[in-house]
């Protein structure tokens, strides 16, 4: 048996069977367009669509949402000042985009955050003070 297993190592007139694939790889890797239409990627918020309800912190079971909001002066508005999604405890269930009602919370096709830091995993979406 023992000589079978090296004759097939030390065979030098069948080519070698590369089994370590870089990565990503460029043929057999994923692209964007290749995902399954129910896929769930990153979330990202369009915050000028934003209302600011708070119904995507309130249904989310892991808590990686973070809202501030402000009453504007000339209307009774809400303004949305903060919404920072941290997607180290985000599990991506897409519960927040089923609940948004204005549709500004979406998920993409980008799954992988890929970053040196985990500070670095939380995106900011809001408008700031201004």
């Amino acid at each position: 048996m023992f000589k079978s297993i090296w004759k097939h190592i030390t065979n030098q007139n069948e080519q070698r069977r590369i089994d370590t694939e870089f990565y990503p790889d460029p043929v057999s890797s994923r692209g964007k367009d290749d995902f399954p239409a129910k896929a769930r990627g990153l979330l990202f918020n369009e915050i000028e669509k934003c209302t600011g309800c708070g119904e995507c912190v309130k249904v989310c079971p892991t808590n990686c949402i973070e809202l501030k909001t402000e009453q504007t002066e000339k209307s009774r508005k809400l303004r949305v000042i903060t919404y920072d999604i941290d997607f180290s405890n985000c599990i991506f269930c897409g519960l927040c985009v089923e609940k948004c009602e204005p549709e500004s919370l979406t998920q993409t096709k980008e799954i992988q955050p890929a970053v040196f830091s985990p500070k670095d995993l939380i995106m900011s979406f809001g408008r700031g003070n201004l």
